[in-house]
């Protein structure tokens, strides 16, 4: 229809048709899809049923999508709440929010601390978070941190209603003895711990861990290399059971310890690790090598900084030739002095020699064969000679027992 021929029709007829063709041209503008509201900042709040703060969210810029129901943030800053006091800060590069809060989408860079005397930093390469679930979702290499320990794993949980980190994926727990600072590099750790699920609750410090738990402690010179460590003991356990915060992990046993070497090895029951202070204990039954020498007892304590071993109760110490007992032992490795206390023991293969003493002392050589004294102690020896001509072949009548 031309231009001309409109003007031909009725006034009533033109308009009609006016209407029809606006109302085309509308629909058209419609398929287009309506540009993101652009805003300022965004501010979003919920409140528990009590009325007291449970979480908020914040950004200085966010678009939104009508259609879809989703808001674009930048630089958002989340806050959650406990009994109406700020708990958790959440940071990151940028935020997604799904609906009213529904679901909070978290990347790029993203940190999450626990606020206290002690924060515990909280990092992440992605995080979904479900405010109504009381839920924090870390699918990308999630980091925990506090002073002096650090965990990581694949995939971690944080249920905010519970204090519980659910960690998954060969958690490494790696720990310091020193504070260290909250940010920046850290030294290589001196221990390391590695297992098959952390359960974790970082406010209050209690820990789980399903084995198996493989472990490994470097000297502190070997620490401060960053490659090539060879660690001075390894360690492995069924699990762990302990409280980060207090500094000590019972290891579940049968606990195993090796030395770098191999020749020196202990086996024991539950053992109490105190990681700040660092020494081991149990009191139960154990036994245990050094190169030649095997030893046993009913306690025992190791000191990684005195580098002593202690055994606590019945001590029972045997190598070639000669066997040792007494209430209790004390080694220190690194120089090999050795010595026993209570009710000591020692008994000689050789002429059956039997020597008793309230104390009794000695040096570990390198070849892991003690040799023992008694400076200054009073002692009790009894021991059988020969009868002369032994060596000849036919049976032999024994010699009394000779006492000093």
């Amino acid at each position: 229809m031309t231009p001309a021929s409109i003007r031909s029709l009725p006034r009533a007829t033109a308009l009609v048709l006016a209407l029809l063709l606006g109302a085309c041209a509308s629909r058209t503008r419609e398929a287009a899809a309506p540009e993101p509201f652009v805003f300022r900042s965004l501010d979003l709040r919920q409140q528990t049923p009590t009325g007291q703060p449970a979480w908020a969210l914040s950004s200085p810029e966010a678009r939104y999508d009508l259609n879809r129901q989703l808001a674009q943030a930048r630089q958002p800053h989340g806050i959650v709440y406990r009994h109406g006091k700020p708990y958790l800060n959440l940071r990151s590069q940028r935020a997604t929010v799904i609906g009213d809060g529904q679901a909070i989408l978290l990347e790029g860079d993203v940190r999450i601390i626990l606020m206290g005397a002690n924060p515990v930093r909280i990092y992440g390469d992605q995080v979904r978070w479900i405010p109504r679930q009381n839920l924090i979702v870390i699918d990308r290499r999630p980091v925990a941190t506090d002073r002096r320990a650090r965990i990581s794993a694949r995939t971690a949980r944080y249920r905010l209603d519970q204090d519980r980190i659910e960690l998954r994926g060969a958690p490494l727990l790696e720990q310091w003895s020193q504070n260290l600072p909250a940010t920046g590099r850290r030294p290589p750790p001196p221990i390391r711990l590695q297992t098959l699920s952390v359960d974790w609750r970082p406010d209050q410090g209690d820990l789980q861990a399903a084995g198996p738990v493989r472990g490994e402690r470097f000297e502190p010179g070997q620490a401060a290399a960053s490659t090539g460590r060879v660690p001075a003991l390894r360690l492995t356990a069924t699990g762990l059971r302990g409280n980060l915060r207090d500094g000590m992990v019972d290891l579940l046993a049968p606990v195993r310890l090796r030395s770098r070497s191999g020749d020196t090895w202990l086996n024991a029951q539950q053992t109490r690790w105190a990681i700040q202070e660092q020494w081991l204990a149990s009191d139960q039954p154990f036994n245990g090598a050094n190169k030649a020498m095997r030893v046993r007892g009913d306690g025992l304590r190791i000191n990684l900084i005195d580098e002593t071993a202690l055994v606590t109760g019945d001590c029972n110490l045997r190598q070639p030739g000669e066997q040792l007992t007494a209430s209790r032992c004390l080694w220190h490795w690194p120089s090999g002095r050795f010595s026993a206390a209570g009710a000591v023991v020692l008994q000689r293969d050789q002429y059956r020699q039997v020597t008793r003493a309230s104390q009794l002392q000695g040096r570990i050589g390198t070849n892991g064969e003690a040799v023992f004294s008694t400076p200054g102690a009073r002692v009790d020896t009894r021991f059988t000679l020969p009868p002369a001509g032994s060596r000849r072949s036919g049976p032999q009548r024994s010699a009394p027992p000779v006492a000093f």
